[in-house]
């Protein structure tokens, strides 16, 4: 303990000496002083410039084409580029449309704000009280219709009592990632050919089914064996073209798939 004390005494002083050390050069050397100042008082007289220049008055706002967002011109033109908040105005767009995956606001100078978004972009649909758009984060738009979409896959077997799904937001439910999933992989997927994805159903953990063209049903065994399957899909729907068959569904759940006629 006593050691630590004289430790601790013969620190001040040492830090005291350096302290007056430094200072007597400063003193000596006035010119880091004076060129600190001199810069720091060009940077202040140049920002003083620029938020005061009528060069830099706001006089045009920038929205992108197709977006119904609404900006109050009249409390932004001929205000100072510099002296708006773009964060605070991002956000006040943003609550107009909640939905956009982005959205910010960036200085073109030296006299416009341009607005930047990005929609989401649906990959399936899913149906709560209206048939909804969902995004392959698992976001459910907020648009609904009465009727499926033609161009988006129905998500069937989604549905979890313990995580419902809601619209407007981005929904966590196992079921329905793994819905998404399972749309990336057959999309990837070359086993497919020209058969255009119609619906899938996630309502069987241990059954991968999917739907495709006007009704045709595939059965497949769980998702980690789907790669597999859809290589003897390919093979199978080689012989419903060649054939002209008309198939109400294929069972690949079995060694020797079963093509069930309609």
């Amino acid at each position: 303990m006593a050691g630590r004390r004289r430790t601790l005494r013969g620190a001040i002083p040492s830090v005291l000496g350096a302290s007056w050390r430094i200072l007597r050069w400063l003193v000596v050397h006035p010119q880091w002083l004076l060129t600190l100042a001199a810069l720091a008082s060009v940077g202040w007289g140049a920002w003083r410039l620029i938020t005061h220049s009528d060069a830099f008055r706001v006089t045009d706002i920038r929205l992108p084409a197709t977006s119904a967002l609404k900006v109050s011109k009249s409390s932004l033109v001929g205000r100072n580029i510099w002296a708006v908040d773009l964060d605070a105005l991002a956000r006040e767009l943003r609550a107009q449309q909640p939905h956009l995956k982005r959205l910010r606001v960036v200085r073109l100078l030296p006299q416009t704000l341009q607005v930047e978004s990005v929609e989401r972009r649906p990959v399936a649909q899913v149906l709560l009280r209206g048939w909804h758009p969902v995004d392959r984060e698992g976001y459910v738009l907020p648009s609904s219709g009465l009727t499926p979409a033609e161009h988006l896959v129905i998500l069937k077997g989604v549905e979890d009592p313990k995580t419902p799904l809601a619209a407007g937001k981005a929904n966590a439910s196992e079921r329905l990632q793994r819905a998404l999933k399972l749309i990336d992989q057959l999309r990837s997927s070359s086993w497919l050919g020209g058969h255009q994805l119609r619906a899938v159903d996630v309502a069987n953990p241990e059954q991968v089914n999917f739907v495709l063209d006007e009704g045709m049903e595939v059965r497949c065994g769980s998702q980690a064996q789907l790669a597999h399957d859809l290589k003897r899909l390919r093979t199978v729907l080689q012989q419903v073209a060649r054939h002209d068959l008309r198939v109400r569904y294929i069972d690949l759940r079995f060694q020797d798939p079963v093509i069930g006629p309609k």
